[in-house]
């Protein structure tokens, strides 16, 4: 196993202080009043690969650099870290600057999705894209770390407790929280988190995601990709996330919450 200590500085908690204030009027049932709020803060970022807009994002403005290597990660564009010869981040133009290889896979059919984040268009089967390999990780996790794991993302929310307005992925083990990225966009949250992983070799075949929202099919896409084996979150899965979690080996935990969960795809990975 990789130790922790051989991965780059990271956050391992909610960015709590990265929101703005406003002046809001609030109704609280009787009167009208001017508060203060905390609000979550969002940015409109293209991303622009040896020169050529790529693709849109929109999503926090913190990691940004994670955010758009995992973003071109999970889309196939690049498939090893070497292929990233520089990075720069600029706010203020509204722009991150990739430089890759001319080896790199450029040419992929991509779409941004609503929330931010990116996907590979086209039906998501074996037979469509070599970028993909079945998960077959044999990593075993207690049901009980499942439930303290998500108790501890629900617990440690504290940007999202503050401002109802960010989604989490975390990284963890045995030993407790690796990684931990948050965004407006709960895609743009796996996107960060893939960076992360692909920036610093991180091998994910003996950790668990978990994640603070539903689960729909396209991040179980973004997870296979990434080769974890296990996702868990307190929200609903879909029927096709479901499907496909069944036929690429990844085990799929919703409704994990109040000490309980559903394992809907590989059970065989809970103990």
């Amino acid at each position: 196993m990789v130790q922790h200590h051989a991965y780059a500085v990271v956050s391992t908690g909610s960015k709590v202080g990265s929101c703005v204030h406003r002046s809001v009027t609030r109704f609280d049932g009787e009167r009208l009043s001017v508060r203060d709020d905390v609000i979550v803060q969002e940015e409109v970022l293209s991303v622009m690969v040896n020169g050529v807009r790529h693709h849109e994002m929109t999503c926090s403005p913190w990691d940004v650099e994670e955010l758009a290597v995992g973003s071109l990660f999970l889309s196939g564009c690049i498939e090893r870290r070497e292929q990233v010869c520089g990075i720069e981040v600029d706010l203020e133009a509204g722009a991150v600057y990739v430089t890759i290889d001319d080896a790199a896979r450029q040419g992929r059919s991509t779409v941004a999705l609503p929330d931010g984040g990116v996907v590979l268009t086209g039906v998501f089967e074996p037979a469509s894209t070599a970028l993909f390999k079945p998960v077959t990780s044999q990593v075993s996790v207690p049901a009980r770390t499942v439930v303290e794991r998500v108790a501890l993302l629900e617990d440690r929310s504290l940007l999202f407790r503050r401002t109802g307005g960010v989604h989490s992925a975390v990284l963890v083990d045995e030993h407790g929280v690796i990684a931990w990225f948050e965004d407006i966009g709960r895609h743009s949250a796996v996107d960060k988190l893939a960076g992360w992983c692909f920036l610093n070799d991180v091998d994910v075949s003996n950790k668990m995601l978990l994640f603070s929202g539903r689960v729909p099919r396209e991040i179980i896409v973004k997870v296979i990709r990434l080769g974890c084996p296990v996702i868990a979150s307190p929200g609903a899965p879909t029927n096709l996330s479901i499907d496909l979690a069944q036929r690429w080996g990844v085990t799929l935990v919703g409704f994990a919450k109040h000490g309980a969960f559903n394992a809907y795809t590989h059970p065989e990975r809970i103990c």
